[in-house]
């Protein structure tokens, strides 16, 4: 076994023999992954994010939002959210230049500090998000990946692969996976994050986690509440209010590699639903180790985009509602 799997061992064995988080009340939260578009008022996503008891909230702006939106926000409340730069939109799917130049114009403002969902696989919902489907050899997804790559930000993926075989078959979405362990192979030093968790199961997830040391998993939509209100496949890591064995047992084993998040997209997402979601996610972190609890709230976050150490009740949730 090596220093890190040694390391790694001691961390979770010395996790195990820590009292539970109480409560979760205290636990700081970041929000790895969320974006707002013009119908969703400005206003709204500071207020939501505060009531919902958020520290930090990494944001980028889609359809009819601009950069100075988001850049406007994270100078108003600089404690709140990490301005993230925007891929996704009608030129990037069409490869056009106008996706080009965005990604430049927002690369030059030094106030970016991460980089949003790079879309490969994605299912129609309503008419604001078409499907996109993208083979990572895509010239706007290479371009999006390598300037991750040069910032040193996590490369953040959107596969969403039980939609994919249900579209395309099982043979086209195991080839999608063996495109995304391609992928990861070749960059093996930089991180590179699934957002959704993929819509895997804990088994496809676990497999690999362990083949992967450069792969973590965002756990965004990934939970009875979205599920409710979505006719998406997305994954549930949740049996009630807290989480299924599978993914519990996973989280002990990897607590390096679950990122919380929460991909807000829609006004009917910066809503009560957001307070919603943190309030179950803190619960069932409550129930894990003090030490993973931490590590997937907040502090895998703040390794990976270098962010300042999160604490309960500053940032988003200081703010006055």
């Amino acid at each position: 076994m090596d220093a890190r799997a040694d390391l790694k061992t001691v961390i979770v064995g010395v996790a195990l023999l820590l009292p539970l988080h109480a409560a979760g009340q205290a636990l700081p939260i970041i929000d790895a992954h969320s974006q707002f578009d013009d119908d969703t008022p400005i206003s709204n996503v500071i207020q939501q994010a505060a009531r919902a008891g958020v520290t930090q909230v990494i944001l980028s702006a889609r359809g009819g939002a601009s950069m100075d939106d988001v850049l406007g926000l994270a100078a108003k409340h600089p404690g709140c959210v990490i301005p993230s730069v925007r891929t996704k939109g009608r030129a990037y799917a069409a490869n056009e230049r106008g996706y080009y130049k965005q990604l430049d114009e927002q690369l030059k403002a030094p106030q970016f500090r991460a980089m949003s969902e790079i879309i490969v696989a994605h299912a129609q919902k309503g008419k604001g998000a078409p499907e996109v489907n993208l083979p990572v050899a895509a010239p706007q997804v290479t371009e999006a990946i390598g300037r991750a790559i040069a910032k040193s930000w996590p490369v953040v993926l959107h596969y969403e692969l039980r939609w994919y075989g249900r579209a395309y078959g099982p043979d086209a979405r195991a080839s999608r996976v063996a495109e995304l362990r391609s992928l990861l192979a070749r960059h093996p030093e930089h991180p590179f994050a699934l957002i959704h968790v993929a819509q895997l199961d804990a088994a496809e997830a676990g497999e690999l986690l362990a083949a992967h040391p450069n792969l973590v998993f965002l756990t965004s939509h990934a939970n009875p509440i979205t599920g409710r209100a979505s006719r998406q496949p997305w994954s549930n890591m949740f049996a009630g209010d807290e989480l299924v064995p599978e993914w519990s047992a996973l989280m002990l084993r990897y607590p390096e590699r679950f990122v919380l998040a929460f991909d807000n997209v829609w006004p009917e997402h910066w809503s009560d639903k957001y307070a919603q979601q943190v309030k179950l996610w803190r619960h069932a972190l409550g129930k894990l180790p003090a030490e993973v609890a931490h590590a997937v709230a907040h502090r895998n976050a703040e390794q990976l985009w270098k962010l300042a150490p999160a604490d309960a009740g500053q940032g988003c949730a200081a703010i006055a509602q």
